[in-house]
């Protein structure tokens, strides 16, 4: 029998949505006036280390080298970079993420708990890109602060108010009875999995991270059934590495890293033709299955009052392998 062949647009494999709009909106921290300073990091420490991440992200990108990341960077971070790097080499595929040294502002959480956060809004990259959220995390007293991941602000989003760096947010509980973050993600995964099908379709305020999440994916199985295949996806949390920060009305600021995958299976002799970029980042002989992982990081927006509904204010979709069998 002669076989078919399914062409799997490069759709599959952009490293990162389009998030660029209408400007976000970022407040600056709530400047109240401590007895003492309850913060586990001080505005002379954040000084020294932005600078200092930046100079690592600086030398890494110089090389095209994520070997030269570590110090100050880790995990996904370095993961995402990773991949950037091997997207970057395939002609005309893009450039790493710019993510500016320039802080709009930066949130700190409080001395009580291990581990501790700090997150940073940067000014935007240019005009046309909205700025990023830029997440550290100090695991324990013998650590550094390093940065864990980052994402693009969603269009038209606003951050809640946070405290300021002398008091710091406190960290909340992700199983904490009113405001519930990990329900709020569970809820959010299950809404992506499932679309209007989904128990949480009415939950969430709108955003364009899942907008486009839903649209890829329809293309994509129009693209499958074609070859009477099928393109299936999965969102798996990763709960040890997911913080939630209290804002400064009650509230909380979640940051979830989420594994996606898109397996697309052809069948009826049909082969899949892959993209140039796909081709020469993917791992295995291409037949019938080509498996599409990205790694994301979601920040969702948990209001105090429980009659108003939480929402996506940054979310990136960072492609960070492509395989085949």
């Amino acid at each position: 029998m002669r076989r078919r062949s399914v062409i799997l647009a490069a759709l599959a494999v952009a490293p990162a949505l389009a998030l660029a709009a209408c400007t976000p909106s970022v407040p600056q921290p709530v400047a109240a006036v401590p007895a003492q300073e309850t913060s586990a990091v001080t505005q002379v420490q954040i000084d020294r280390i932005v600078p200092e991440t930046f100079a690592e992200l600086a030398a890494a990108d110089e090389a095209a080298d994520a070997s030269l990341l570590g110090e100050r960077i880790t995990g996904d971070a370095v993961t995402v970079r990773t991949m950037e790097y091997a997207i970057a080499e395939v002609d005309g595929a893009g450039d790493p993420d710019v993510i500016p040294e320039d802080m709009q502002a930066v949130y700190v959480t409080d001395a009580e708990t291990w581990p501790r956060v700090m997150v940073g809004v940067t000014e935007a990259p240019d005009e046309s890109t909205t700025p990023v959220v830029v997440l550290w995390v100090q695991e324990d007293v013998e650590s550094d602060y390093r940065m864990v991941g980052w994402a693009h602000m969603i269009p038209g989003a606003t951050l809640p108010a946070m405290p300021g760096v002398s008091v710091g947010a406190p960290m909340v509980d992700l199983q904490d009875a009113e405001l519930q973050p990990q329900e709020v993600l569970h809820g959010y995964l299950d809404y992506l999995r499932k679309g209007n099908g989904s128990d949480y379709k009415d939950a969430f305020e709108d955003d364009s991270y899942r907008d486009q999440i839903f649209a890829n994916r329809k293309q994509l199985r129009e693209t499958a059934e074609k070859a009477s295949g099928t393109y299936k996806e999965t969102y798996e949390p990763n709960l040890e590495s997911t913080y939630a920060i209290g804002t400064s009305d009650g509230g909380a600021l979640l940051f979830a890293p989420v594994t996606v995958e898109g397996l697309f299976t052809v069948e009826d002799g049909a082969t899949v033709t892959l993209s140039s970029l796909d081709k020469s980042l993917i791992s295995g002989s291409v037949e019938d299955t080509v498996r599409h992982t990205y790694t994301d990081l979601l920040v969702i927006s948990i209001p105090a009052d429980a009659d108003a509904l939480p929402v996506a204010v940054a979310a990136d979709h960072q492609l960070t392998a492509v395989s085949a069998k």
